[in-house]
C-alpha cells in the first residue's frame, strides 16, 4: 500500500478556483487531489484529478502547486490528497495510500461591486 498523502497548504481561493500545494514524497510521482462540496459524501460525489509530480508546476517553495477549477461561487468544499500506488515489477497495483488530512475552503461569493480600476501611464 502507498503511504498516507502529504499535508495540503491553502494558497488562495477565487469564485471557481481553489489553489493548493504540497511537499510531494520522494517515493512516488503519482498523486490524487480530491474534493467535494461540504458536507456531501466522498464516495457519491468527490471528484478527482491525477498530479504527476515529474509535469507539475512548482512555486517558489519547490512545492507542488495546483488549482481545483470549475467550483461553485460562495460553496465550502473539502479538499484531500491522496498517493496513488505504482505499478510492481509483476504488473499488479498497489492500493493508493490513505488520504490527507482534509481541509475545508470558501470559494469566494460572486461580487456586485465593479473591480479597482488600474491606469497606466505610458
Amino acid at each position: 500500500m502507498a503511504p498516507s498523502g502529504p499535508k495540503l497548504d491553502f494558497i488562495g481561493a477565487s469564485e471557481t478556483i481553489i489553489t493548493v500545494a504540497f511537499n510531494p514524497l520522494n517515493s512516488h510521482d503519482n498523486y490524487e487531489i480530491q474534493w467535494k462540496e461540504y458536507p456531501q459524501k466522498w464516495e457519491i460525489d468527490g471528484q478527482n484529478k491525477t498530479i504527476n509530480a515529474k509535469e507539475s508546476y512548482r512555486n517558489r517553495s519547490n512545492k507542488i502547486q495546483t488549482n481545483i477549477e470549475d467550483l461553485n461561487p460562495g460553496t465550502t468544499y473539502t479538499v484531500r490528497l491522496r498517493v496513488m500506488s505504482v505499478v510492481a515489477s509483476d504488473g499488479e497495483s498497489a492500493a493508493p495510500g490513505k488520504p490527507s488530512p482534509e481541509l475545508i475552503i470558501d470559494t469566494e461569493a460572486v461580487s456586485c461591486t465593479p473591480k479597482a480600476s488600474q491606469c497606466v501611464l505610458m
